[in-house]
């Protein structure tokens, strides 16, 4: 068994699936081919984009009696970036000292191996009865940028009772989620020759006392804090000005992105109504207009910590992996809180270290893989038993 995980999750590294741009269709074609191979009913969804279908795979039939259970994956993958920074070819799929190295190895190509593996694993006993309910696999598109993937797979009825987001938490249970808002934010300057600057007004200028009222926010947001998540952010993440024009010339305009942590009691409305607040004070105080959008927006998510699926999967992951048997929450967004919203008790849960995910070399322990996959499915058959 831990020979074929690793060597499907070393298949899925392989196919190259990068967003941006968003290149998922050859992995979603592959799990679904691979599903059809085990005998499993799989299916080709093509919203929310038809370039960039996504794969389902269900296992008996959710409208009998008995939960469904979902278990959500994503096909894309961060860009891998600078090759030379890797000692690994990122999309090898090389296998060495026990570890699965390649972009995607962890976030999240070894969860979706794990999904199929358990779903095909199940299938017999969910077939005959022996196990009630249903049991479906995501391979959904767009969840490193935010694109409705797994909304879209909710939305066309693949849906359930209950879900494992199988993302990387060295198999601590979060059942609670940070939210994220990004912002690309512009100020506005005037033109004119280096050589006469004080005849234009640099952007960089205008952009001082913006950055400085971030600050300003952002060290108020740190005394907001969720007992399991963390605290909250406003933090810049790329700064542009003057890079498209000769380096001659005083930049008219800087741009920037802001990045606002948002925390599970924390409305999305009201953290623009502050950001409303801020601009409108540098503007009064310091005479610099913004222009703000929002580029993407993952809402944060929460459900009971003594959830029924939380329980189960704490309990054997104490057991059999030795990890905390208490309550946790994540710090990243997830899709999980595309099934909150939906009422569906949803949990991130996974092998593999959160900090490994978009580095170089990235790489997931293939013996934590292996009992994950112990883990998924001994919990799968507790909560289809119920």
């Amino acid at each position: 068994m831990a020979s074929e995980l690793a060597e499907l999750a070393a298949d899925l590294v392989r196919i190259e699936t990068e967003n941006p741009p968003g290149d998922e269709a050859p992995c979603a074609e592959f799990v679904a081919e691979w599903f059809d191979e085990c005998g499993v009913d799989a299916a080709l969804v093509e919203e929310p984009d038809p370039e960039r279908p996504q794969a389902v795979a269900t296992v008996g039939d959710p409208e009998g009696e008995g939960p469904t259970l979902v278990l959500n994956g994503h096909t894309d993958v961060v860009p891998a970036g600078d090759r030379e920074a890797w000692s690994h070819d990122p999309y090898a799929g090389e296998i060495t000292d026990g570890r699965l190295y390649g972009r995607g190895a962890v976030d999240m190509k070894t969860g979706l191996a794990l999904a199929m593996l358990a779903a095909r694993d199940l299938a017999p006993d969910i077939e005959s009865g022996d196990l009630d309910g249903a049991l479906r696999v995501h391979a959904a598109m767009g969840e490193e940028t935010g694109d409705p993937g797994t909304r879209a797979l909710l939305d066309a009825g693949y849906g359930g009772d209950v879900a494992v987001v199988l993302e990387p938490t060295d198999f601590r249970v979060a059942t609670r989620a940070k939210g994220v808002a990004t912002y690309r934010v512009g100020v506005s300057g005037a033109a004119s020759h280096a050589s006469h600057p004080d005849e234009g007004t640099n952007a960089l200028d205008s952009a001082r006392p913006v950055l400085d009222a971030i600050d300003a926010y952002d060290a108020r947001l740190r005394e907001r804090e969720d007992d399991l998540c963390g605290r909250a952010y406003a933090t810049v993440t790329e700064f542009e000005a003057g890079t498209d024009s000769n380096m001659a010339v005083i930049p008219e305009r800087a741009e920037f992105l802001l990045d606002r942590r948002i925390l599970p009691d924390e409305e999305f409305g009201a953290v623009e109504d502050e950001l409303d607040d801020l601009f409108a004070s540098v503007e009064r105080e310091a005479g610099v207009e913004t222009h703000r959008e929002l580029v993407q927006h993952y809402a944060s998510a929460g459900i009971p910590d003594d959830a029924p699926v939380a329980r189960r999967f704490r309990a054997l992951s104490a057991e059999l992996a030795d990890a905390p048997d208490e309550p946790w929450g994540m710090e990243a967004a997830t899709d999980a809180r595309e099934f909150v919203k939906d009422g569906t008790d949803a949990i991130i849960w996974g092998p593999g270290n959160l900090s490994q995910a978009h580095a170089a070399d990235e790489y997931v322990e293939l013996d934590d893989a292996a009992l994950g996959l112990e883990i998924l499915e001994r919990a799968a058959r507790e909560l289809l038993s119920a």
